[in-house]
């Protein structure tokens, strides 16, 4: 792999184990919140990650094959198909789907020449198009923790929503959000601190 590829195998290992903990973290009963915006509940989003990992290995074979990467794929009708599927999948069965798309994902993109990095891609070529997908989880990352905020000051969580670039819509919502959940943080902290420090005081 180059260093571009390898850096982007990196971003899927650390985000697709970030989500799984998120998923392994949330309450029974919230798997069935629905998400803000998609119509979704919590547990479609979880399959729809991970899902999408076998979606990109698929890309990357067909490229492979010298075939049309997204030939006769239509990501509305996918999406449907994998809330359907997964509508009442346990947490047991989104984890493992989530380990063997990302291990099959993590081998394509290792059989990808060096070379064919550089050949055309939709609007630009094979690396820029796999970057473009490696934004994808960060894309849910704000309405999934929404509907999960018991998640959000596990301190994994925090670090990778923290530490992320976020496109920035008209409004700069992203960085705004990101400035709420600091503010929150930091209170939640805090608080913990006085608890430990009263209790230490007793």
């Amino acid at each position: 792999m180059t260093p571009e590829l390898r850096a982007l195998a990196d971003r899927f290992i650390y985000e697709q184990a970030t989500v799984k903990h998120i998923a392994s973290l949330a309450p029974p009963d919230a798997f069935e919140r629905t998400v803000h915006g998609g119509g979704w509940t919590v547990r479609q989003l979880f399959a729809h990650l991970a899902a999408c990992l076998g979606d990109y290995q698929a890309l990357i074979e067909r490229l492979l094959r010298d075939e049309p990467p997204l030939g006769g794929w239509d990501r509305d009708a996918s999406n449907r198909q994998t809330s359907k599927r997964f509508a009442s999948a346990s947490l047991d069965e989104l984890l493992v789907l989530f380990g063997s798309g990302l291990n099959g994902l993590i081998a394509a993109m290792a059989a990808i020449p060096d070379e064919r990095l550089t050949e055309p891609l939709g609007p630009g070529d094979v690396l820029s198009c796999l970057q473009a997908l490696g934004e994808h989880y960060l894309s849910h990352a704000i309405v999934l923790v929404d509907a999960l905020p018991e998640v959000r000051f596990d301190p994994l969580v925090l670090n990778w929503l923290l530490s992320a670039n976020f496109e920035e819509d008209d409004n700069d919502e992203p960085t705004a959000w990101q400035q709420r959940l600091l503010a929150d943080a930091e209170e939640y902290i805090a608080s913990q601190l006085d608890e430990e420090s009263d209790e230490g005081d007793e």
